[in-house]
């Protein structure tokens, strides 16, 4: 699954990535036994939380019309609660590399 190696992809720079002050939370539609399935399974050592009734998605404005499904979106909140960037894909490949939220994260 896509979303799987962004979530792995994130796990091999989270030292990185909690060097520029940084936290990882990612959030699922998933319910928490295949949430924390997954994260065993992958070795994931970061906050996942599950949202099987997509109220986060809803809040966050990227749950699919049409689909009822989330568009895969990275969101970096800074400090304040300020949002700082934010990328919604129009499908499910559509995600921003870890590069590219690293020189997102360097511009705060």
């Amino acid at each position: 699954m896509i979303c799987q190696r962004q979530l792995v992809e994130f796990q091999r720079f989270s030292g990185k990535i909690h060097g520029l002050q940084t936290e990882i939370i990612a959030i699922s539609a998933d319910n928490a036994l295949e949430m924390n399935k997954t994260t065993r399974e992958l070795g994931i050592r970061y906050l996942l939380i599950s949202d099987p009734k997509k109220r986060i998605i809803k809040d966050f404005g990227v749950l699919h019309p049409r689909e009822g499904i989330a568009r895969p979106a990275t969101v970096i909140i800074d400090k304040s609660g300020v949002v700082r960037y934010v990328h919604v894909g129009k499908y499910p490949s559509d995600r921003p590399s870890v590069q590219q939220v690293m020189q997102a994260l360097a511009f705060l």
